[in-house]
């Protein structure tokens, strides 16, 4: 039941957030793009311009409600302004894109519990997707907000040494799970 649940909520919540506004003025069709609530136990769907935002990224698990936003039309590449790094990033609908502005714009909203499927030299950091043998995943759960997931160089302490204890004088150093041929993760504690 909680399976059908999370299918309904996540993959019937199709909308984004740069096409707010471009709704027909139905409701729950998400026009202006903000205030609108989408999600829930019975999917209330964005507009054909938009995509749900969960506030914590779980894609709407547990009847979760988010708000209409508009797709992105276009997604930076930085040519006309600072050079946006593009990071596999996994969305709503258990599919890889180039990066959070692609998923957006595709419909889907971030996935925090991971569940794409990642390519053999990646593995899961949250929605993001880190290299392995090159990077960790630094975990930083918030007590107010979504917790944010980030892809950091491993430092030269694991040159030719692998494993958590090479992380040891990394921030959290000591809350690291995983080894290096599956990716390791730290999980600090909660930001204030």
């Amino acid at each position: 039941m909680l399976g059908l649940v999370f299918l309904l909520a996540c993959g019937g919540s199709s909308r984004s957030t740069a096409d707010a506004g471009l709704g027909d003025g139905a409701p729950g069709d998400g026009s202006g793009g903000s205030g609108v609530t989408c999600g829930g136990f019975v999917p209330r769907q964005c507009g054909s311009t938009e995509y749900c935002d969960y506030p914590d990224n779980d894609c709407g698990i547990a009847d979760q409600i988010g708000i209409c936003k508009p797709r992105p039309q276009v997604c930076p590449l930085g040519a006309t302004g600072p050079a946006i790094v593009a990071m596999p990033t996994c969305a709503c609908d258990g599919k890889v894109y180039g990066g959070e502005c692609d998923a957006f714009s595709a419909g889907f909203d971030l996935n925090a519990h991971g569940g794409c499927d990642a390519p053999p030299d990646q593995f899961a950091c949250g929605y993001k997707l880190c290299l392995l043998g090159r990077q960790y995943c630094r975990r930083q759960p918030h007590t107010d907000s979504a917790e944010t997931f980030a892809c950091v160089p491993l430092p030269a302490a694991c040159a030719g040494n692998q494993d958590c204890g090479c992380l040891a004088a990394e921030p959290c150093g000591t809350a690291c799970t995983g080894t290096s041929s599956a990716g390791m993760t730290l999980a600090c504690p909660p930001a204030p």
